[in-house]
Parts: structure tokens; sequence; C-alpha cells
């Protein structure tokens, strides 16, 4: 082709306009598939449809047809004629509104590949995160602890809807309102939940209006993937719900995840009123910090006073259910946490028997209304575990929740737990292993897992774990005597003290009768008797429960300071209140053994080892595997004081054979268990 035929034929493309249309048909291509993308998961596409973009391939080709043929005037759509042979003068007028048309598009065409390249680049960023997600409690100490509470249910909506996601690992609500931040950066929090994904919310309120505030937080650089604020116009409950499945829906669109049509429908899913389940979720929370309260004596709530968070919000949260299930008769999960709520109140002394037979009422009503519900069959294994102690039964109805829910920690806590008293440590060590690894933010599991590991000895995990429980609540003491009991039955008395130390610091009280302990495996008697005499004024003043036990070590470390007027009037204070307690349950087995030390002190030696032998066969009869292990200990004790050497060297091989804390480094320090060291069938022990 001649030069000068491309440059006519050019220049028929310049006076026919086709070059405009090619730039405005660009732009507008840009804008529509952009929109057509960002549509797309409306509909459940994961990306454009393929139809579409043949339309817009093949409306090119039509735009250049149309160009050719016509030209937009301000008159109307003409046909282009045919270029005369007489040079025509184009207006100025008409150069410069081309020339703008064509520089607008260019920069739109220009802006739309910019926002597409920044766009993907980002796209690809999220799409690599892990898609591990916490949604963080809201902390504002200038609330009260029930309006807290209330707002928590954005925290436990949110979750719920999110957890309907498959492609989310989610840290479960309970976890994460426990989990106190203490001003910890955003990456700092997501190391301590194991998460990539943080979504961060807040309530407030601008003269008459209410708002809630969304932000979605890459952990790994504090990062602001996504924010937006809502509009509270309605009842706090019904607005919630609604915004929690508009913003969860948000949430997987902005982190380049489709949902599924079910997934969609599961999230709009909605089985219960939005009242009914608020009152559920006030329930859950006031069970929890009751809990916390009874084990740990601690009545703060991520670092605040909470003046609901003792005995009494058992019946609180009580009420509250009791409330839903008003609102709603049909909510099967409302009687079973109920229920799971008298158990509870009934383990820590709140509530008396009489609860076990409503509390299986409310268990069966849940079974009727869902026989899949994982919380019925957790509070019918509270009513056999905390209720009436039947170990077997508790397993079975635990399992059942375990299959229900595999991936719930508290399920597979409870359950090694379980295990633990059954005796069957395969099963305990196997699940203890998974609810190390999922991580937990509860104190409570960590502080028990560390003595499962201790029993199982391995120390390192026990010791970590108690470090855990430690970090996640200095204030209680549980977690640190729990360690040095761990580092002194190892016979590291050195570290023991150490943790003693750590704990005086952080707590703020005093252990003296733990010290005097040490000292006695230590052999450093006249420190023990000061440290004795101290625990009298700081411990044992008031102790009602434990008085027993504080006149033995009392007559334990005046008889070996040489101080025996004082052991025997301590070892006769100790028996009387033992006989007392077995004068109320005859087959108590600690009541036994410890009366049988009291005899043993005093010299009654048949009497020593008649009640140490009763306490041995009850106990191997009735007693936890956890617990067995004191009672035989103590039996050796018993028969060692009491001279019996043979019998005492059987028992202490049995004790060595027996998984519990106590090692032949530990027997080696007990200043009762001297004589047996001289014994020359000592060294044939096995450990």
């Amino acid at each position: 082709m001649k030069p000068d035929t491309i440059y006519k034929f050019v220049q028929e493309l310049k006076r026919r306009r086709v070059f405009r249309g090619i730039v405005v048909y660009g732009a507008s291509t840009l804008v529509l598939f952009e929109a057509a993308t960002n549509l797309a998961p409306l509909f459940g596409k994961e990306s454009v449809p393929t139809w579409f973009a043949v339309m817009l391939g093949v409306g090119f080709f039509i735009s250049l047809w149309f160009s050719w043929i016509y030209d937009i005037t301000p008159g109307g759509i003409r046909k282009t004629e045919p270029a005369s042979e007489e040079k025509v003068s184009i207006p100025k007028k008409e150069v410069r509104t081309y020339q703008t048309t064509t520089f607008v598009c260019v920069l739109i065409i220009i802006g739309l590949v910019t926002y597409n390249i920044i766009d993907n680049a980002r796209a690809k960023q999220i799409e690599a995160l892990d898609k591990s997600i916490a949604v963080l409690p809201y902390h504002d100490p200038s609330l009260s602890p029930s309006q807290t509470r209330i707002y928590e249910f954005v925290g436990q909506e949110l979750t719920s809807c999110l957890w309907k996601v498959e492609d989310y690992r989610l840290i479960p609500w309970d976890e994460c309102r426990s989990y106190m931040r203490r001003n910890k950066k955003f990456p700092e929090v997501g190391e301590d939940l194991k998460v990539c994904i943080l979504v961060q919310w807040k309530p407030y309120e601008t003269g008459e209006n209410r708002h809630l505030s969304i932000e979605l937080i890459s952990a790994q650089d504090a990062d602001l993937i996504w924010s937006e604020t809502y509009a509270i116009n309605g009842s706090w409950a019904d607005e919630v719900r609604r915004l929690s499945n508009k913003i969860s829906k948000k949430i997987t669109r902005k982190l380049r995840i489709y949902l599924t049509p079910q997934e969609r429908a599961l999230i709009d899913e909605q089985k219960r009123s939005a009242q009914a389940s608020l009152l559920v979720s006030l329930g859950n929370a006031y069970t929890q910090d009751a809990w916390k309260q009874s084990v740990t004596g601690i009545s703060e709530q991520n670092g605040g006073k909470n003046e609901f968070t003792d005995s009494i919000s058992f019946s609180i949260a009580v009420k509250h259910f009791t409330d839903a299930i008003q609102e709603d008769p049909t909510f099967a999960e409302a009687y079973a946490n109920r229920a799971k709520a008298k158990l509870m109140g009934k383990r820590a002394h709140f509530y008396d028997s009489s609860v076990l037979d409503e509390s299986w009422e409310d268990i069966e009503k849940a079974f009727d209304l869902d026989p899949n519900l994982p919380e019925a069959s957790v509070a019918m294994g509270f009513y056999y575990y905390y209720g009436v102690k039947h170990f077997s039964l508790a397993a079975l109805s635990f399992e059942k929740a375990y299959e229900l829910d595999p991936t719930n920690c508290e399920y597979q806590y409870y359950l090694s737990k379980i295990f633990v008293e059954l005796e069957n440590w395969r099963r305990a060590q196997v699940l203890s292993n998974r609810v190390l690894e999922s991580n937990p933010q509860n104190a409570l599991f960590y502080t028990n897992l560390g003595l499962t590991f201790a029993y199982l000895n391995e120390n390192s995990k026990a010791l970590h774990c108690q470090d855990r429980a430690i970090d996640l609540m200095p204030r209680w003491t549980a977690p640190y005597i729990n360690k040095a009991y761990s580092q002194a039955f190892r016979g590291k008395t050195k570290e023991a003290r150490t943790t003693v130390r750590d704990a005086e610091v952080h707590t703020g009280n005093s252990f003296p009768r733990f010290l005097a302990e040490l000292d006695l495996y230590d052999g450093d008697f006249a420190s023990a008797v000061n440290h004795i005499e101290l625990a009298n004024d700081l411990e044992f003043k008031n102790l009602q429960e434990r008085i027993g036990d504080a006149f033995l070590i009392k007559a334990k470390i005046y008889k070996h300071a040489g101080s025996t007027g004082l052991a025997k009037e301590n070892y006769s204070l100790a028996a009387d209140y033992f006989l007392d307690q077995i004068s109320l349950d005859s087959e108590d087995p600690f009541a036994c053994s410890k009366l049988a030390l009291a005899y043993a002190g005093l010299g009654k030696d048949k009497l020593a080892i008649e009640n140490g032998q009763k306490a041995y066969d009850l106990g191997k009869k009735n007693y936890s595997a956890f617990d067995f292990p004191f009672i035989l200990h103590n039996l050796v004790l018993t028969y060692t004081i009491a001279g019996d050497n043979e019998n005492a060297l059987y028992a202490l091989q049995e004790l060595l054979e027996t998984r519990s804390l106590y090692t032949l480094d530990f027997i080696k320090t007990e200043p009762d268990l001297k004589p047996l060291l001289n014994d020359p069938e000592f060294k044939n022990l096995n450990p």
C-alpha cells in the first residue's frame, strides 16, 4: 500500500471521528467492566460473566462501524458524507471540543487503568492473607458493666454470622470477649490470638443519633482494609441483627471471598427474634463472668471493676435465659444454657442440689426442640460431671457435643478433664494437646492443662501452660501456686521460691504457708517456723474449710523444729477437726486420710493405719485418678511415721507407678520420709 494511501485513510478516520469513538468506547468499557466486577459478588458470581465480556468485545466492532458511517452532531445523528475534493476548513471551536473530549477520555482511561493496577495489587495482598479472624471486644471504662454486656451483642452477632462462612477460621466469641488487650498494638493482638484479620467495632452517640463504626484491619501490618459507619435507627437488638448480616457480607467481599448461595442463606436466616438472642447473649456473659469470679476470686473484667461479677451473677444469668424463653418458648439454646448456668452455680456452691431436677427438665426440653444442639449435650455433660459425678456418662455427653462441633475448644477441654478423672491418660493427652494448639484465651483452661501435663510428666508443657495462665490473668494466684508445686514436686525448691515471689509481686498477696513448706523440704526448720507463724496472721486467721490442713502443716513444722508440745497440740486439733468431718460423711477418703496423719503424729499407730487403709480403699473405689495420688501419699507418710517401713515402701512403689505430681526427687526432700531413705529396700524402688 502506498504511503499517501495510508495517510489519506488515517485522515479519513480522523474526519469521521473514529478515533474519538474508540477512545470514548474504551473509557466506557472500562467503567462498565469495573462496575460489573464489583457487582458480580452480589449475584453470587466470582468474576464478570463470559457473556458480558463477549458483548463488550462485539460492541467494539459495532462502535467502529457506527463511527465510520455516522456522526453525532448538535443536530442529531447524521450519516457521514464522503469527503469532497475541496478542502474544507474545520472551525477552531470544533477542534477545541474534539481535543478536550479526547483529553478527558484519555485521563479517564489512565485513571481507571491506574486504579485497576492498584486494586489488583491490593486484591492479591488481601487474597494472600490467611482468613483467620477475631472480632475484638469493645472496652470503654466509662460504661457500666450492664451497658458493656448489651454492646457485646455486636461481637456475638458478627461472630455468629462470620462463623457460617466456611473459608474463615474464626475465634469463638467467648474467647474474644475475655481477651485483655492491655493497650497492645494490632500486630501483638494478632500474635496473641493467632489470627491475621481483626474486626474492631465501636458504638457511639452524636446528639440524639446512634451509630456503629466497623473497621477491618490486617493484624500483620495494622493496615486498615475497610471501615464504615452505620446508623442505629431502631431498637438495639433488631438493628444489630440487621447490620450484622450486612456487615458480615461486606467483610467477605472486602476479603475477596465469594459466598455460596447456601452461605448467603445461612447468614440471612433468622430462627430467633433479635430480643431473645440478645437475652441469651447476656445470660451467657453473666454465666461466664460468674464462673470466673467463683474460680479465681477476681471480680474484674478486662482490667476494670465489675460489680456484677460475683456469685449473684448466676441468678442474673438464669433470669436472662428465663426471659428469653418467655420471649421465644421454642428457643432450645436458652433452655440448655439455663441448665448449664444452674449446674455451674451448684459447682460454685451458689445453688444446692435442688437445681438438679430443674436442670434435667431444661435439658430434656432442649433435646426435644433440637436433638442436635451441641449446647444441650454440654448441659447434660455438666449435669453428670458437676451434678451427680457420673464421669462415664459425662464423657459420653461431651463426646456427642464434640462430634457436633469438633472445633469447639471448650468441649475438648472438659472432655480432657473428664478423661483424667477416668484415668484414660491417652485420650486426656490427645485432647489436652488439641486444646493447647487451639490457643484459647482462658487462664482456667491453661492452669488445669498445666496440671494434666505435669501428671503426664510433660514438664515443659506444664510450665508453659502455667505461664500462659499467668500472662492472661496475672492477679490470679492459682497458676503461680500450681507452677510452684510442679517445680517443688520435681525437687526444684529454688525455682519454686522464685515463682512464689513473683506471685507476691503480681497478686499483692503473701504465701507464708507455702514458703514454710519449701523450708521444710530444704531442711530449714527455723525459717519454716517463722513462716508458719506469719501464716497464722495472714492465711489461717479466717480459714474455714481447710483449717484442718493448717493444723497438720503447723504440727509437722513444730515437730521437725523440736517444739514437741506445739506439735502435739496441733495434731490433736487436726484429729478433732477431721473426726467432725467424718461424722458428717463417714466415707470421705480425704478426711480419713488426714485423720490417719493426725493419729500417727500423736503416736496412735493402730488407729492411724486403720484410717489410712480405709482412706486408700475408699479412694480406690470412689475417687478420681487426679485426687487419688494425694491419698496414697498420705498413706506412705502414715506407715512411715508409724514405723511400718515395709508397707510404706509398698505404698511408695505404688505411688511412683501412679501418674501424679510425686517424683523420687520430691520423696527425698520430704522430712517425714527420711527413715525410708536409710532402709536397704529403698534403693530397689523403681520410679
